[in-house]
């Protein structure tokens, strides 16, 4: 998997599962489709412009650090939700 669908899929992990804790899963369905495109469009714009700049878009992840990282970034964000409920 390259580097930069790996980081945009650990963002977007992240990000969706904040914005699905303070939205309670009580929204319409409208307004929460566009959440969710909003977060999406927002992480990949800002992706195609910082990581250019440290020339990493096109390296190369073996398959056990991809999942590895993608376990850790529903681990973080189910901390941080803990830690912020309690």
């Amino acid at each position: 998997m390259k580097l930069h669908t790996l980081i945009e899929y650990c963002l977007l992990i992240f990000f969706s599962g904040i914005y699905f804790a303070f939205l309670g899963f009580e929204s319409s369905g409208v307004t929460f489709i566009i959440g969710v495109i909003f977060i999406y469009i927002i992480i990949s714009l800002s992706l195609k412009r910082i990581l250019p700049h440290y020339h990493l878009a096109d390296k190369k992840m073996p398959i056990l650090v991809s999942v590895l990282l993608v376990i850790g970034s529903v681990f973080i964000t189910m901390l941080i939700l803990t830690i912020l409920a309690t």
